[in-house]
């Protein structure tokens, strides 16, 4: 009965958030984990019992709880830390956005998500937020252009708006997805986030490096 309580307290909690980030709110200070975006977001938005729930797994998505989500969004596809489909670099770009903000994005015919009523904007964009994770930038000092490529792996050109040279930058993603990076049940306990194979811990999260991939990382294998 506590545990069922403390449950009920939680999501109140983090729906109330939700509504007050929802009305205007200029920082959104709300965690980025999947736990959180689960009972806040997904669960009450998309994981009612005749959508995507456990009892009606329309389309094969489950939103109702962590451990559906996880599962979802893996296994389906929604999110994508493989080098060859790096969902943090452009998450506007991922399935699960795509079917938030798009009408019937993948030729299926099916409207956009959810039916009844788009999600809030703040939503959406908390959700990019949580696919994307904290991010670093370092740059080596060099000067690039459109006609000087960066000599670093990894690294970018970053021009400034009306300049026509910039910095070598490199980005780094340091907790993309947090909560739903990897599934501990799959690819012998290993996972890729963009070209750097990592263990996958029982959380959902990876752990240590494995190896950084000379070409791509996908499926737990460098390619």
């Amino acid at each position: 009965m506590v545990r069922g309580m403390a449950r009920c307290v939680w999501i109140a909690f983090a729906v109330t958030v939700v509504t007050l980030a929802a009305c205007g709110s200029v920082d959104d200070n709300r965690p980025l984990d999947a736990q959180y975006v689960t009972a806040a977001i997904l669960a009450p938005t998309c994981g009612a019992a005749e959508c995507h729930s456990a009892f009606s797994q329309s389309k094969g998505y489950e939103f109702d709880t962590l451990d559906s989500m996880r599962k979802t969004m893996l296994g389906q596809g929604l999110i994508v830390l493989d080098s060859n489909q790096f969902d943090p670099a452009a998450p506007e770009g991922s399935s699960l956005i795509a079917w938030l903000t798009k009408t019937d994005p993948f030729n299926l015919g099916i409207g956009r998500m959810p039916f009844d009523a788009p999600m809030p904007n703040e939503d959406i964009h908390f959700l990019e937020d949580w696919i994307r994770g904290p991010v670093s930038e370092t740059t080596d000092g060099s000067t690039c252009s459109t006609q000087v490529a960066c000599l670093t792996p990894g690294a970018t050109c970053k021009i400034p708006s009306g300049s026509s040279t910039g910095t070598c930058v490199t980005t780094t993603y340091t907790a993309p997805a947090k909560g739903a990076q990897c599934n501990p049940k799959s690819f012998n306990k290993l996972a890729c986030i963009n070209k750097t194979l990592y263990n996958c811990g029982e959380d959902w999260n990876v752990t240590t490096v494995v190896k950084v991939c000379d070409g791509d990382c996908a499926a737990g294998v460098c390619l």
